[in-house]
Parts: C-alpha cells; sequence; structure tokens
C-alpha cells in the first residue's frame, strides 16, 4: 500500500514538473512558445540539422497597425488580434515547428526539415487561416524569411529574418 501511495505521489510531482516547464516555455496569451524556448540546446539541434543537410527556415512576422487597433478600438481589441493571429499560426504550422511569440506584436516561426517554397507559402496560409476563424476582422502581418545557414546562430538566423521582415513592411507601406 505504501509503495502505491508513492508511486502516486511520484507522478503527481512529475505532472506537476512537466506543467511548471511547459508554463515556464509558453506565453500566457497565445499558448505559443515564448522567448524562453531558444536556448543553447535548441541552437545545437538546429544547427546539427542544418550540418546534416535539412533546412530550417526562420520566419519573422510582425502584426501589422496594432498600434492603430489598441488607440481606435482598444487594447482589449488589440490583444484579442494578437490572439487570433497567435491561433492562425499554430493552426498553419506542423507539430514539429516552432511558433514563437518574441513579445507584443512579435512573432518567429522555425520550420523543421522543410524548404524555402514551403516556408515562401506560409504567410499565405496564415493570411487564409485568420480569413477563415476571423472574417469580420482585418488583422495584417508582415514577415520576412531566411534559410538558417551552417554556423548561424539562434540570433544570426532571427535577425536576418526580422531585416527581411522590415524591408517587406517598408514596401508595403509604400505602397498603401
Amino acid at each position: 500500500m505504501t509503495a502505491l501511495i508513492l508511486l502516486n505521489m511520484v507522478r503527481m510531482h512529475f505532472r506537476l514538473y512537466q506543467n511548471v516547464s511547459r508554463e515556464n516555455i509558453s506565453d500566457a496569451m497565445t499558448g505559443l512558445y515564448n522567448r524562453k524556448i531558444l536556448t543553447p540546446e535548441l541552437e545545437q539541434r538546429l544547427q546539427k540539422l542544418v550540418q546534416s543537410g535539412s533546412s530550417v527556415m526562420f520566419i519573422a512576422i510582425d502584426m501589422d497597425k496594432l498600434k492603430q487597433i489598441n488607440d481606435t478600438l482598444g487594447h482589449q481589441e488589440g490583444d484579442l488580434a494578437i490572439t487570433l493571429l497567435a491561433q492562425a499560426i499554430k493552426q498553419s504550422i506542423r507539430k514539429s515547428d516552432y511558433a514563437i511569440r518574441l513579445g507584443g506584436d512579435e512573432f518567429c516561426i522555425i520550420l523543421v526539415d522543410s524548404t524555402p517554397q514551403i516556408a515562401a507559402q506560409l504567410p499565405e496560409r496564415i493570411e487564409k487561416r485568420l480569413q477563415h476563424i476571423a472574417p469580420q476582422k482585418e488583422i495584417g502581418f508582415s514577415s520576412g524569411i531566411y534559410a538558417m545557414k551552417e554556423n548561424d546562430t539562434l540570433h544570426d538566423a532571427y535577425k536576418a529574418s526580422d531585416e527581411r521582415l522590415y524591408v517587406n513592411k517598408q514596401n508595403k507601406n509604400s505602397r498603401s
């Protein structure tokens, strides 16, 4: 009987540990990973994949006009827009990929063992998901895509995708 109680206590402790670990790397508002997932261990795993010939794609995403949404419709509506974009991102990627909310309206997606073509199609897939889950909302975003190279750190790869995002956002703003 004592062994059974001890076993149950160990199981409860393990579940609690798993929940705490998950909460530690999860964004409370969106359920996506937070920036704490970007560890040296993840960097080493991704670098090994690239060295073995697999493609690892980084996609930086930044919501368009969040400040305008917050100023005109309120922060609750801005939070809803962030949550809807996160939901569309999550529904547009595979379980083996990483969807990360870096903070505010900034996201990063890491596609593992993917191709540049699939990465290039992802922003459109996210837009279609957004239109499906929130047809009455106008939620836009800009993105930048980068293929991780052998000696890239996580910072290098994200920075390169973020620079491409910035160029795309500037081009989008100059057309509007």
